[in-house]
Parts: structure tokens; sequence; C-alpha cells
């Protein structure tokens, strides 16, 4: 990184204010590197590229000296503050690191590594770096005004200013006094030699600092002595111009070449037109630029100037008050007004000739020359087409207002001009007139076909065709006769293709004609340029790209910018390489992306860009002359647009390797904003975060590619284009580091990413005890709700219970009163009929036999009626409505009846324990009535969940027989018993012997209510 250092030549600058004495006297910006003395000596181009900002910028005026940090940034000392730049935005600051400064009225900067040193006008020097500040003032400090900072090769640390020239000991700045060789008075001017040592500009001559064994060391720090090497007064500071020449300036005897090894001085005269210099500057190329009336002067080697740089061109202001070379080699100017900014382009552009105002046209000639053409107005000045030879010089060809061109494949060129045919074969020019009816005419295309016919296309008068000296309209096809082709173009087969307007095109192949329109692919627009590509045909148009597969067009569009517009130049290399010219400038197509494209069918390709940033000016012509881009047998690309003509060679396009340095800069909610240097933590319910950052990359900050994340937030890279702000909102309490990267112009991303962690405070609301308290309420919630559901469950099945015993209680009631009546009818006339009978007989035993069974019948009938109309068990009294029922049982049969019960048994959903207490009613009924026991046992325990019902007996037990079949037959109280326990979600079980029998019932607890306390057995 090195600066341009300036030197006042006029004295007319002089300022009347205080504040811009330290400029007035000298513009000197950094001391210059070794390393910027062994830079190759390469002239800057001629077509220097400017960019300009004023204070309608935000850019500061009248600096006095320029610096750039380690991270790229741009700082400058100027008279309201000290600002700096990324390359998009000038930052006003007021602190540094967020350490505010001395004062606001700063005039000298310089930064060493992220160290950034700032010098006042009213005396003292600040030191900041990122995590402190220091101030030196008073008598630790330069009194006066600090003009300039000097880091020498060695290390040492030097200022200059109106007290005199001052050292750095590491503690305290100590001013250099005459015992060192030094006069006493203000110091401003300084040079940096190539052995380390410097010059010091004083007011009766120059000092050299001396180094080594005449170096010598004292308790206030390291001590330079001083030699006088220039016996001259009112030299004005200087540079070195050659590895071994200091350019000084000298208010008596102007410039002159100074050497300080010989002290030998040679005057030194500018071929600038004897303007008036104010100030000149000397780069790392050892260019010199020269402030000269109102410009910026380039010199070359002859000292005059090649290029110049003026307010009425977009120059900010006319005195050069400051300079810079940047890290990418960019030239930084500081004027009056603003900031400015000169680089080379990629494209190359040469100078047009005067009078040049119409669109200029190129086409290929030998040895990596160019033909330029000019197709004028008819009243304008006629200007002729030129050669430019691969060196760059140039040779006039009197052929005037050529509008059409053509290159044959043996390098014969063809144009058309004035009413003629020009061709140019083996250094010999030759001019056949055109036909009279034609000759007012403009040529609008050219093509040779390989049978040596010349094809061409006259606006308003269609194809015509010459061929052994004759003319013929369409070449003998009526199709092609009319209307104009805008282009025409043999390919490598020997067809004749023809681009119309409106998605037309036509080939000529083998004597056949065919014609393609949109319905064969075709979305190109007006064709521009048809072109015979490595293994394809390549189509342009104002609406478009297309090649051809064999059959029809497919389109091809760029990626994240749609259709090429305006294509009227295509080129693809012998590499696969594909170049397009349209109204975006150059576009360049990788060929394996290429290959990718077309072997797929896919809809679009990425491309590569090269428009105004890169030196494009103007548009490609649309009509005419076409086409606007070609190759030269070199391999360099040349292209012609509305008011340039200027070349690339892919083979060697500059690159930028450098990477961009990116700085998180602020943070910023909707109440404050943070610095981004510390963990910054942020407030609780921070709705939106800003992140600001940037990237250093000055020559084309508009190309800079971003991609950041939230890590906390972010899974993946978000892309933000050139965005240079990341929002987010309502992010949740928690710690967060933010990362971003950059890319350059040329895809070169940051090794590493630039980082600020963040933590968002928790409210209350968002701590974790608030939150599994809330998550406990939700359960306690959930769990109401789930109760309330059960017991509302529970109201329904009751009221369906309760409507189901209503309705069977209806049913026994109709039955009881209808059926069982007429049955008990019948038995009773029975009875009379059988007591008229006699007294023994077979009728009156088959007749007992009857009244036997229809009286079981009755006693079924009636048990049946009981059961269904048995009263319901009142709810959660399961227990003691078996037990009642037991008891029931008991005492007509003089059976020993016990109840046992354990555990608590919760309330039971209706339908459960309905089931459940008709399972044991009918077990009690069976063992009271049929098992002839002493005892009869009722077992209800809970535990661990599950629900045991059992009632045994000690008496003669279950047959086998009915136990292997699970019923009586015609009986159905057993199958019934299983059937609802499994209703129940249980499984009964049978255990009988001999000495008495076991029916259980077993199942989960489905509880919906508080738990009942068993009552004791």
């Amino acid at each position: 990184m090195a600066p341009l250092c300036l030197r006042i030549v006029a004295w007319t600058l002089a300022a009347t204010s205080l504040a811009h004495a330290p400029v007035s006297h000298a513009l000197q910006s950094q001391s210059t590197s070794r390393s910027q003395l062994e830079a190759a000596s390469t002239p800057w181009r001629t077509d220097l590229q400017h960019t300009g900002w004023t204070r309608k910028d935000g850019a500061p005026a009248n600096v006095f000296s320029m610096a750039q940090d380690g991270n790229g940034l741009l700082w400058f000392a100027a008279t309201d503050g000290l600002y700096s730049f990324d390359g998009a935005r000038f930052v006003r600051n007021r602190a540094v690191y967020g350490h505010p400064l001395h004062s606001p009225a700063i005039t000298a900067v310089k930064a060493v590594g992220d160290t950034i040193w700032v010098g006042y006008q009213f005396g003292g020097i600040s030191r900041f770096t990122p995590g402190a500040v220091q101030h030196y003032t008073g008598s630790g400090g330069p009194q006066g005004a600090v003009y300039y900072f000097i880091h020498l090769p060695d290390g040492s640390f030097w200022a200059t200013g109106s007290r005199g020239l001052f050292a750095f000991d590491g503690e305290h700045w100590r001013l250099v006094t005459a015992a060192e060789g030094l006069p006493e008075g203000p110091q401003r001017f300084h040079t940096v030699l190539r052995d380390g040592s410097m010059l010091v500009y004083g007011a009766d001559g120059v000092y050299r600092s001396e180094r080594g064994e005449q170096s010598r060391q004292s308790t206030s720090g390291r001590v330079y002595t001083f030699r006088r090497v220039l016996d001259q007064a009112g030299v004005d500071g200087g540079d070195l111009l050659t590895e071994r020449q200091v350019l000084i300036n000298s208010r008596a005897r102007g410039l002159q070449l100074f050497d300080p090894d010989t002290g030998s001085v040679i005057p030194f005269t500018l071929n600038n037109g004897g303007l008036p210099m104010l100030t000149y500057a000397i780069d790392r190329r050892h260019r010199l630029w020269v402030n000269a009336g109102d410009a910026l002067q380039l010199l070359d080697d002859e000292r005059k100037p090649v290029q110049q740089f003026m307010p009425a061109n977009g120059f900010s202001g006319k005195s050069m008050t400051s300079s810079l070379t940047d890290r990418e080699g960019n030239l930084w100017f500081a004027t009056e007004n603003g900031i400015d900014r000169v680089r080379e382009p990629r494209l190359s552009t040469i100078t047009l000739p005067k009078g040049q105002t119409g669109l200029p046209g190129v086409i290929a000639g030998d040895d990596g020359a160019v033909w330029v053409i000019n197709r004028h107005h008819e009243n304008a000045f006629p200007v002729s087409t030129f050669v430019v030879d691969r060196q760059g010089g140039r040779r006039n060809v009197p052929i005037y207002r050529a509008s059409a061109t053509h290159r044959q494949a043996d390098g014969t060129l063809w144009f058309a001009a004035d009413g003629g045919l020009w061709r140019v074969a083996q250094g010999t020019t030759t001019r056949t007139p055109l036909p009279p009816e034609l000759a007012a005419q403009v040529i609008q295309a050219i093509t040779v076909a390989p049978d040596g016919a010349l094809w061409m296309s006259v606006t308003g008068k269609g194809v015509h065709v010459l061929q052994d000296g004759v003319w013929r309209a369409g070449g003998g096809h009526a199709e092609l006769r009319m209307p104009t082709a805008i282009t025409l173009t043999t390919d490598r087969a020997g067809r004749i293709w023809f681009g119309y307007v409106d998605n037309g095109i036509a080939v000529l192949d083998a004597g056949q004609v065919r014609r393609f329109t949109d319905k064969d692919g075709l979305a190109v627009g007006n064709t521009l340029a048809i072109v015979q590509g490595r293994d394809r045909i390549w189509v342009g148009g104002d609406r478009g790209l297309a090649w051809f597969d064999g059959r029809r067009f497919v389109p091809l569009a760029e990626t994240g910018r749609g259709a090429f517009y305006g294509v009227s130049g295509i080129v693809e290399r012998a590499g696969g390489e594909l170049w397009l010219h349209d109204t975006g400038g150059l576009a360049r197509i990788d060929a394996r992306a290429l290959g990718d494209a077309t072997a797929r069918l896919r809809p679009d390709v990425a491309a590569e860009r090269f428009d105004h940033l890169d030196g494009h000016l103007g548009m490609p012509a649309q009509i005419r002359p076409l086409p606007s881009l070609v190759e030269a047998t070199d391999g360099r690309l040349w292209y012609a647009t509305s008011n340039s003509v200027g070349h690339i060679d892919p083979a060697a396009i500059p690159r930028n390797p450098r990477p961009p340095t990116v700085l998180v800069c602020i943070i910023r909610t909707d109440e404050r904003s943070y610095p981004a240097g510390a963990p910054v933590v942020l407030p609780a319910r921070t709705p939106r975060l800003e992140i600001d950052f940037t990237a250093t990359a000055l020559s084309m900050p508009e190309r800079v590619r971003f991609r950041y994340r939230l890590l906390g937030q972010d899974r993946d890279w978000r892309d933000a284009g050139n965005v240079r702000q990341a929002v987010y909102t309502n992010l949740a309490p928690g710690a967060y580091t933010f990362e971003v990267i950059a890319a350059n112009e040329d895809g070169v991303w940051s090794p590493t990413p630039a980082r600020a962690a963040l933590r968002i405070e928790a409210a209350f609301t968002q701590t974790l005890p608030f939150q599994l308290a809330c998550g406990f309420v939700l359960l306690a919630i959930g769990w109401a709700l789930h109760r309330w559901r059960l017991r509302l469950v529970a109201r329904r099945l009751h009221h369906d219970v309760k409507v189901r015993m209503l309705e069977r209680e209806r049913i026994a009631r109709t039955l009881h009163d209808t059926f069982l009546q007429s049955v008990q009818a019948l038995v009773l006339r029975m009875h009379v009929l059988m007591g008229k009978l006699p007294g023994e007989g077979s009728l009156r035993a088959d007749v007992e036999d009857v009244l036997v069974r229809a009286e079981n019948v009755i006693d079924e009938g009636r048990e049946r009626l009981t059961q269904l109309r048995r009263p319901a068990v009142r709810d959660g009294m399961l227990a003691q409505s078996l037990a009642e029922v037991g008891k029931q049982f008991a005492a007509p049969a003089g059976v020993r009846f016990v109840v046992r019960s354990s555990g608590v048994l919760p309330v039971l959903a209706p339908d459960v324990e309905e089931e459940l207490f008709t399972i044991g009613r009918e077990a009690l009924s069976n063992a009271f009535r049929h098992a002839g026991a002493r005892q009869v046992v009722l077992e209800l325990a809970c535990q661990g969940g599950n629900l045991r019902l059992a009632v045994s007996d000690d008496g003669q037990g279950i047959p086998p027989d009915i136990l292997a079949r699970g019923a009586r037959q015609g009986h159905w109280g057993l199958p019934g018993m299983r059937e609802r326990a499994r209703l129940a979600g249980g499984a009964l079980t049978i255990a009988s012997t001999s000495r008495g029998t076991t029916v259980g019932v077993d199942l989960a607890l489905p509880t919906v209510d508080a738990p009942v306390q068993l009552p004791a057995g």
C-alpha cells in the first residue's frame, strides 16, 4: 500500500485561515516504502477510468492527508473532521473504535495496521487501537499543528509540525533539537529514501537523517543525527522520481532533480504547454502527475500530458490537496471539493478521431490488426477508415462512410462504402462500383459464398448477388429478393443465413431456401447477429440469444437477469468460451457452463459481465454497422459502441486476487446503536435488529457480494447480494453470533468471516422458570379439561343408561302384565283340567309334565324380568349394591355370606359399573341357587391400577361338561357374563372343583372421578 506523495510548487494555494495552513505548504500524504520504490515502472494506459465524489455524495472536502488501514478502509483528515470510506459510503467519524476524538480540528492521519494515528490542528496526537485509545497532549505530545506522520522501515515513528520534527519513543513525543543537527522551526515536508533514511526540508536547506554508526541513544529514547545535504533555502519538499533521484521544488529555482548521495542538482522542465503548476504527485509506478491550470495531468517519459482530468469532465475540483495509492492499485486524489479515484479499467479503449459522430464498426485484419470504420451522416465531415496494429499504431485508409464489412476465411476484407465495394487482399485495395440503382442506397450486410458469389443486403432494395461480374436480385431465388436482411452469414458448411426482423431467419442450403419463424423456437426479435460457432449456429437479436440444434432454435437466457437484450455481436472462441455484445456491455460465458447448458437444454447460463464499471461506454449498434464484436487474429476481442472502440484479451483479463476485508460496523435497534467491537447486550423484547456491515473492495464496490448468517437463528448462509445490512425481527432471547463474508468483483471470497457477538436479554415472561410455570398451568388446565370432558361423557353415559333402564323396565312391565299373566292363566287352566282327569294314566302324567315345564318357564321368565328391571347400581356404590344383593340371596337360602374388600375404588364409568354389577349379581345368584354351598364369598379388590371382582363358594362345583361347553344347554348365564366382562374392558375367569367354584372378573381401572374407599369386608 503506497501513497502518492504531493509537493507544493506554487504558493498561490496558501489559505488565509489557520485551519488551512498545513495543506497550503505541503501536499504530502504519506511516506514511501521500500516496496513502492521497487515497483516496476510500468506506464499507465491512456484510457484511465475516473470516478468522483463531492459533498453531495457525503465526501470530505479540503483533505489534508489520506491513509489506508490494515482492513483496507480509507481515512481522510479534512477541515471538518475525520472521514472513512469503504468504497461505497463516506462516514464522518466522531470516534474511532468507539473512542471519541480529542478534537474535531484534524490535520493528519496515519494508519499502521489497525492502529490509527490522528494529529490535531491545535496540538496533540491520538493513537486508536481496537481496544484502547491514548491521547498525547500537553507535555506528552507535540505543541502546535501536526502536519504529517512518518513511519520509517526500522519501525521508528515521527511527526512533522508547526514547532518542528517530533520523534516517538513509545511513550512520549519528543521534539528533535538543534543539538541533533536539525535547526529549530516549522518542519513540514519529508521524503523517505530507499535506504530507510529520510530527508527533512528546513528553511535553510535539506537535511538527511543519519543511521547506523552515526546514530546514538539517549535517555529520552531513540535519537537520530541530521546532516545538511543540500545548501539551498526555500525548498518546499520533494519525492522520489527514480530509485536514486528526488524531484524537489524550490521557490527560487523551480523543479529540480536532486541526488541525496552525490548532492547533484539538475533542473527539471515540464513539457505541458507552459501551464502554471500548482502541485505535483509521484505514484507507485514512478509516474508524474501535475496539477496545472484547472486540470490534473498524467505525464509520460517525455514529461508531456497523455491524459488529463478536469472539473468539466467530472473531476471534483481544480486543486489537488492530497493523494494516495491503495493496496489494489487505485489512485486517490483529494481536491478542494471532494475525492476522486482513477484506475485502469479491464476494457481498453482507443482514442477516436476528432469529428467522429457516427457509429464506428470493427473488422479483424491480419497480424492482430483491426480495421475501424465510421458511418457518418451524409452532411458530416467524412472520417476515413483506419487500421490499429497490435502495438497500437495507426494508419488511415481512404475508405469513407463504410456501413458494412466482411472478412473471408483467407483474410480478404470487404467494405461497402460510398457507392462501391472495396476489396482488400494481400495489401492490394480494389473498388467495384455498385449498379446505379443501388449506389445511392445504404448497404446493410455483406457475405461471400464458397463459390465466390458476393451476397449483399441493401436497405429498401432487398438482397442482391454479384457473381462473375453480374448482379442478380435474390441470387436467382425469388423468395430472397425481399425483404432486406439485417445480417448475412456464410457458415462452415457453405450455407448462407439471412436474418430478418420479427423472428425471421432463412437459410439457403444446396439451392433450397428454408425459413424459420417463432414456430421453430425463434424468440430473438429482430435478428442482429448470426454466427458460426465451433459446432453450432448462434443467433442474437434485440430480444435474446438462441442456438440451432439442426432442426429448431433453442433460446438461452442469462441466469438472474433474463434474456440477453440487443445482441449484435457474438464470438465463440476456439476453447468454447462464448462472448456476447449486448446493451448491457460484454458478457463472457464459460465454456464448461455453456457446454452443460446446451447438452442439458438448460434455459439459462451464468455470465460474467463487463459493463460501465469495466470501461464500457455507449451502446452497441442495433442496425449497422454489424457485427459489433469481432475476434482479432491475436485472440483479442474488439468491440464498437455508439461512441467508443475498445478491446480485451480473454487470455489475460485483469483480475483482483485480493479478497475483501469484511467488517461488521454497527448493530442497531429501534432505540439505539451499538459499535460492533465488543459483545453487544440487547434489551429484552428487542423487536427489530439491524446489522450494518461492509467490505473494503475499493476497485469495484458495486460488484461486491455478501453472505451472512446469524448462528443460533440461521441454518445456512443468506445471500445478500450487494446489500450491506441484515435485518432480523422478533428474535428469541439468547446468545447469537453474526457472521458475514464477501467476494470481490472476481468472486474471490474472504477466507474467514467477520463476526459480532450479541446477546438478547430475556424478559421475566421469557425465562425458564416462567415457561415451566406456564407449562405446569397448561398441564393443569389440560388435566382439568380432561376431567371435565370425562365427567361430561359420564353424565351422557349415565343418561343413556338411565334411558335404557327405563326402557327395560317398561318392557318388563309389559311382559309381566301380558305374557306372564297369560302364561299363568294357562297354567291355572291346565291345573283345572288336570283335576278332571283320572288319578292315574299316561295322559295325566303328560299334563303334569307340561305343567312342570310351564311353571319352569314362568319361574325363568320371572327371573329374567327381575334381571331386566333390576334396580340400577347406585353411582359409586358397586360394593354396597352387590353386598345388598348377596344378603337378599343368603337370607332365604340359609347360606353364610361374606364380603371382603381392599384398596381404594375410583368411581367407575356408569356402563362399566353396570356391567360389573350384572356379572356379580349373576355369579351370586348361581352360587346361592345351584352350588349347594354352605358359604359364599364376595371379593372386591383394587391394587396397582387393576380391579378384581370375584364370587367364591364351597359347593359342589360346576360339572366338567358344562365348563367344557362354557354354558348349560339352553341357558345363557355364563356366556352373558363373558360378554359383559369383555364390554367392561376385562376378562371373565372360572375355576371350579368338587370343593367349590370361583367366578372372577379382572380389568384395568377406567376412572372418571375421585376415588371411593371400599367398605370393610
